[in-house]
């Protein structure tokens, strides 16, 4: 009997009761949605890359999602960066809202008992785009997807929730109550029976993915008849959860794609998970890997690809792409080849975020979808949205994400425009779970097992309330301090000896100038855990901004002698060298940042200060550039194009100097600087509107900057703007009475006034202040030859 097609009876009998309710419950009209006959398969497929994709389909490998590709609209798609966690990315997927307004900021979630249960559905603060079909009578279908335990009433609709198999390396809720697993409670008996036990993935199976024998596997996988417990350091352990997960969550999702509905969404999160896991044996082989292990498990992630499409096919076989549109997705992407990063544990949680890549997949075939179609700019936030569309209801416009309106053909877009409502939520979001299952306790072995888990994997330190200070954090980084405050403050109720909240505390402080209290917070984290790398690195900061640098350098040295494996240590080391004058070696603590994190913007950008400050140029020049063609969206991305245009000037490059400017004022219209040098260029050749526009923006991001305004005011004055030229030089006379320029400035206006007498005092004033350099300046304007 093949493993992945158990078929146990019972099912279809109890689903066809399930679809008289549905038709009942879809016979009135809804005057705000339209039916357009649409409906939609969404498959996500956690940590999916394009660049493995293309290889293996150019081997002639994975034909089901090249046929999709082939007849539909794809290409990369943008994750989020501010909590890189899969319940937090993945239930923006299906609100289309950041972490903040959805309120999922971690795998786990503290109890008013101080006990901590894996994230519900009811931690969710907001309507999932199958609250939203539900409550107009559609017709939503999910499967597998985080943070669905307890299944939640979704009217004519049917959830088979996370809580049915093992995600986040078996973090998820499986051990929770079998009536809450699924909506309606009746279908869990039959969709059960489709989850195979670990025990039935057979050596022969495993072969296909490890070189192993029979022997081997056997002895070294997880048999309830051998051991009571799951290891989750065993890589054959957590093989078997994740194989088990995905054939019973596809078979489920085959029996229900025989059903009615209008959107059907399933996800699997096991090419993330076997990534993390086996990614570092894949070819080439790294240096660092044991010949060993890499022969063991080199064809591993490939082989699971392969086997992912084999599901996809499966599926396709229930799904008509004549009436149904299917999206593929993914959360993110996963780095491969080269640019791996060093990982020598099974699965190294603290730095896995260093294993992906910003883009994942995006695909979309099917009726009204354009086909042979690349798009770019996808948001894993435009999944909903685009979805509501699609299906002929309005786009809530509360929702962060946008309709992907370009893979739809014209045909269907002129008739269908993109409608608005300003939400979908009626109130604060109610979960619609029962009773029971928010009151549900779990078990003390089910919650140790749990955390052992967790520990063993490094997800979670004994007692850390992550969800507020990771929220905290996301509400820090939109500048909602107050909130952010409020947050870690939780944290703090929580536990009160929790350095990551003491930390985020000093962090505000810093950021508000309060120093000593910064520092105070620090050393308290400090206290807390004499190791703590981030206390070390907090406080390394604060003794680099007060620039004792000697102290911040020695600071780093102590967090690196406890973890010398995380790139943020390493950069914090490198500024401080690189400030203090020393620096080869800041070069070599930047370069062993790259070393860790190849894809490092942060990196790349400061070894080219550091070759800058050495006047090598081309070097300079080669490190900015990889910095922007990694990431031209990056914040400092405008620093980098800068210090571009700056070298061209030294090299005496006018025009290019002007594009790098340029594009340093486009990637930030809030740089001062860029906009300083570009209009300061522009004023040199003459172009005077366009460098007074530039500079007036430059005066008022710095209303006092001593040379913004000695060039705006000359600039005025060189355009017949007398009275605005000499507001400007005057500001700059009595703000900077050392400044040359602005006496010089004055001095013309005078004379240009007929007032020779204070032009040469004025005149007088600026070759005192400016010698030489003010004398040759001046000889440039014949009026002021008497």
């Amino acid at each position: 009997m093949s493993l992945e097609r158990t078929r146990p009876g019972g099912l279809r009998r109890l689903i066809s009761v399930w679809v008289v309710v549905s038709a009942l419950a879809a016979c009135g009209g809804d005057p705000d949605v339209r039916d357009l006959g649409t409906r939609a398969v969404v498959i996500g497929i956690d940590g999916a890359d394009w660049k493995i994709i293309d290889a293996l389909i150019a081997e002639g490998e994975m034909p089901n999602l090249r046929r999709l590709r082939d007849r539909g609209s794809s290409g990369p798609i943008e994750t989020l960066h501010d909590i890189a966690l899969s319940p937090v990315i993945w239930t923006s997927v299906a609100t289309g809202k950041t972490a903040d307004k959805h309120g999922i900021a971690w795998f786990m979630v503290d109890r008013p008992d101080g006990t901590r249960v894996p994230v519900r559905s009811y931690n969710r603060k907001c309507s999932a785009i199958w609250n939203v079909l539900g409550d107009h009578g559609r017709r939503a279908v999910v499967v597998g997807w985080w943070a669905t335990y307890p299944a939640e009433q979704i009217g004519s609709g049917a959830v088979v929730s996370d809580g049915l198999g093992y995600h986040g390396f078996g973090s998820t809720a499986r051990d929770g109550s079998d009536d809450h697993k699924t909506y309606p409670a009746s279908l869990f008996g039959s969709v059960s029976a489709l989850v195979p036990a670990e025990q039935q993935v057979t050596a022969e199976f495993a072969r296909r993915f490890i070189r192993i024998t029979a022997e081997e596997y056997r002895s070294s996988m997880y048999d309830p008849a051998r051991s009571p417990k799951r290891d989750p350091r065993n890589p054959i352990h957590l093989f078997q959860e994740y194989v088990i997960t995905a054939q019973g969550y596809t078979a489920i999702a085959e029996e229900l794609l025989a059903q009615p509905y209008d959107l059907l969404m399933l996800y699997y999160e096991q090419v993330d998970s076997f990534s993390h896991l086996f990614m570092k044996y894949a070819p080439p082989k790294l240096e660092w890997v044991d010949p060993a292990e890499f022969e063991r498990y080199r064809d591993f992630v490939a082989e699971w690809y392969k086997y992912q499409d084999e599901l996809i096919g499966r599926l396709l076989e229930r799904i008509d792409l004549e009436r149904t549109a299917v999206f593929v997705l993914s959360d993110h992407g996963f780095k491969s080849g080269e640019r791996r990063i060093r990982s020598e544990k099974t699965v190294d949680i603290r730095r896995a975020h260093l294993d992906h890549e910003k883009a994942g997949i995006f695909l979309a075939a099917g009726p009204h979808i354009r086909r042979g179609v690349e798009v770019q700019n996808v948001s894993v936030l435009d999944i909903a949205p685009t979805l509501l569309h699609y299906l002929g209801f309005a786009v809530g416009r509360d929702m962060d994400g946008k309709v992907v309106e370009e893979i739809f053909e014209t045909e269907f877009r002129k008739p269908n425009p993109i409608r608005y409502v300003e939400t979908h939520e009626d109130a604060a979001h109610v979960p619609a779970v029962p009773a029971t299952a928010i009151a549900e306790q779990p078990g003390d072995a089910d919650l140790a097992e749990q955390m052992q888990r967790l520990q063993a994997l490094g997800y979670v330190e004994e007692s850390s309330p992550e969800i507020h200070n990771n929220l905290g954090r996301l509400k820090l980084g939109r500048g909602r301090v107050d909130e952010a405050q409020r947050e870690f403050e939780k944290a703090l109720e929580l536990d009160p000896n929790n350095a990551a909240a003491l930390l985020n505390l000093g962090m505000i402080r810093r950021l508000e100038g309060r120093i000593a209290e910064a520092e105070h917070y620090a050393k308290r984290a400090l206290q807390v855990d004499p190791n703590s790398i981030n206390a070390l690195a907090q406080l390394a900061e604060l003794k680099r901004d007060q620039n004792d640098l000697d102290e911040s350098i020695r600071l780093y040295g102590e967090a690196m002698a406890i973890d010398d494996s995380q790139p943020f240590l390493f950069l914090g080391l490198g500024d401080s060298l690189q400030r203090a004058g020393r620096y080869d070696e800041a070069e070599r603590a930047f370069r062993s940042v790259l070393e860790l994190d190849p894809d490092s913007f942060e990196a790349h950008y400061n070894l080219g200060v550091t070759h800058l400050q050495r006047d090598r140029l081309d070097e300079a020049v080669e490190s900015f550039d990889k910095a922007l063609r990694l990431d031209p969206d990056h914040p400092a991305a405008a620093l980098a194009l800068n210090n571009l245009g700056d070298i061209h000037l030294r090299r005496g490059e006018v025009e290019p100097a002007v594009e790098s400017f340029r594009r340093a004022v486009e990637a930030s219209p809030g740089h001062l600087e860029s906009q300083f040098n570009l209009g300061s260029l522009y004023l040199s050749q003459g172009k005077l509107d366009e460098a007074i526009e530039l500079l007036e923006r430059a005066a008022q991001l710095q209303p006092d900057h001593e040379l913004v305004h000695s060039r705006l005011g000359m600039a005025y004055l060189h355009n017949g703007q007398n009275q605005s030229a000499y507001k400007s030089l005057l500001l700059v006379r009595r703000l900077y009475p050392k400044n040359w320029i602005a006496p010089l400035g004055l001095a013309l206006l005078h004379a240009g006034s007929d007032q020779p007498e204070k032009a040469r005092e004025l005149l007088d004033e600026s070759f005192r202040l400016g010698g030489d350099t003010a004398r040759q300046e001046a000889a440039n304007y014949p009026i002021l030859d008497p």
